[in-house]
């Protein structure tokens, strides 16, 4: 039996753009409001991947800028908590 190679849906004219990703992409880079850019990065990827269109890498790329968004304050706070003590 020959092997199936399984492609992912490609994205045609017709499919919209996901704004939501893209409010998240914009949450994210802010910095005080990435929780919500990541917690909207999850959702609108959810929502792509269940209903199809674009927008899935703007997703992607706000849930990794909110995180590293997150890492950097938590490290800065512990720096500054060590500097006190």
């Amino acid at each position: 039996m020959p092997a199936s190679t399984a492609t992912p849906p490609r994205a045609t004219s017709d499919d919209a753009v996901n704004v939501l990703a893209i409010v998240a992409l914009v949450l994210s880079g802010l910095g005080i409001t990435s929780p919500f850019g990541i917690w909207l990065g999850y959702r609108s990827r959810n929502e792509i991947d269940r209903d199809g269109g674009i927008g899935r890498e703007f997703a992607s790329a706000a849930i990794i800028v909110g995180w590293l968004w997150i890492l950097c304050i938590v490290l800065g706070l512990i720096a500054f908590l060590w500097i006190l003590i």
